[in-house]
């Protein structure tokens, strides 16, 4: 029996990496549709509270599915419930348009959607492109799928794990240079503020960033991509240090507390 596959993004149901995701994943898996009515990049994990969340019905690829006006941890709220007969086994998030690697995982909705999935004790897969002058987005879907059959198991004994894939963006295969399992780089760059012209009574700012000099390591999923190689990064919404945790508790216990 073929896995049922909830798939969504943050860059909105009309875009070219989800479409690529739909027509790779239905050849392999029941593919369920709900995304984002338009572009929801950087959103995170926020969800929606407060005010309603208004769903249309769409179709992308032949494949009738839901568009939503929310954020993408919101679509997967939604998917799992509603496409709960027989429930969903497991979700799928991107092509996300560009990378998501080092600690920008934290702002990236393509994340936070697969996040939302694994917190549900759904385990979840976020694919994203390092988009420059190809957008192979159909590359990048067939090694998605790959990679998910890859490690289905896997990701079936671990209900609440995320694998955080980042491809390169290559004009043939033959220019990957394989697999890497990777950890989060640190963050390549500073957040400064740049002061604009005020329009009415409000001052306004904009983001701008920065590069820092960091040291990469060859571990890292900013490596991988640097050097061609798929990166594969297993993260877990459990923030826990363990490591720290057992230190604190040793000073504590040395204190008698």
């Amino acid at each position: 029996m073929k896995p049922k596959i909830l798939i969504t993004n943050d860059d909105g149901y009309q875009s070219e990496g989800i479409h690529a995701l739909v027509r790779a994943f239905r050849e392999v898996a029941e593919v369920v549709l709900v995304a984002p009515c338009d572009e929801r990049s950087c959103s995170s994990h926020s969800i929606t509270a407060r005010q309603r969340l208004r769903v249309k019905e769409v179709e992308v690829e032949g494949l009738q599915g839901l568009a939503v006006d929310g954020t993408p941890a919101d679509t997967v709220i939604l998917g799992l419930n509603l496409f709960s007969q027989p429930p969903v086994d497991f979700v799928v998030s991107g092509i996300n348009r560009g990378p998501n690697l080092g600690f920008d995982v934290f702002y990236s909705g393509t994340v936070g959607a697969a996040m939302e999935a694994a917190m549900s004790g759904v385990p979840a897969i976020a694919v994203s492109l390092s988009a420059s002058e190809h957008n192979n987005y159909f590359l990048a879907s067939r090694i998605a799928v790959e990679i998910f059959q890859h490690f289905e198991e896997t990701l079936l004994r671990q209900k609440n794990l995320v694998l955080n894939v980042n491809i390169p963006d290559v004009e043939h295969e033959e220019k990957i240079k394989g697999w890497r399992v990777t950890e989060l780089a640190d963050r390549f760059y500073f957040t400064r503020i740049r002061e604009v012209s005020p329009v009415g009574e409000f001052r306004e700012f904009v983001f701008e960033e920065e590069k820092r000099d960091v040291s990469i390591q060859s571990s890292s999923d900013f490596w991988a991509i640097m050097n061609s190689e798929v990166s594969i990064t297993p993260l877990r919404p459990n923030l826990t240090d363990v490591l720290v945790r057992n230190d604190l508790l040793e000073i504590l216990a040395e204190k008698g507390e």
